[in-house]
């Protein structure tokens, strides 16, 4: 039994380690890489507009559009559905949207 946990935990590690090496090889080669939000004060901080209280009451096609448009660096607009639960990590270039059943915004949308 210790064995495998040994084992789990090596293998873990030897993950993180290799992600590392990846992203400094990317780096190396002229590869652009996502930069990490920078931190203010415990707070992240993504390029472009943030949020858009505007939208609630709006379609999540038109809000969808809208995003887009204002922000460029937002690459990944995710709709998310009543009951649905959103991801819990933070991301730059991601917008999460909170519908009802028809589609229509009932929470601010927000980077992360």
């Amino acid at each position: 039994m210790e064995s495998k946990f040994a084992h789990i935990i090596l293998f873990f590690l030897l993950a993180l380690f290799f992600q590392s090496l990846m992203a400094r090889d990317l780096i190396s080669d002229g590869i652009e890489v996502l930069q990490l939000p920078v931190e203010n004060d415990g707070e992240f901080v993504c390029p472009g507009k943030l949020s858009w209280p505007e939208l609630v009451g709006k379609s999540a096609t038109y809000a969808k559009e809208v995003i887009q448009k204002e922000n460029p660096n937002v690459s990944d607009i995710r709709v998310l559905y009543p009951g649905m639960m959103g991801p819990f990590n933070y991301v730059c270039g991601r917008v999460l949207l909170y519908v009802d059943w028809k589609a229509i915004v009932k929470i601010t949308p927000r980077m992360g």
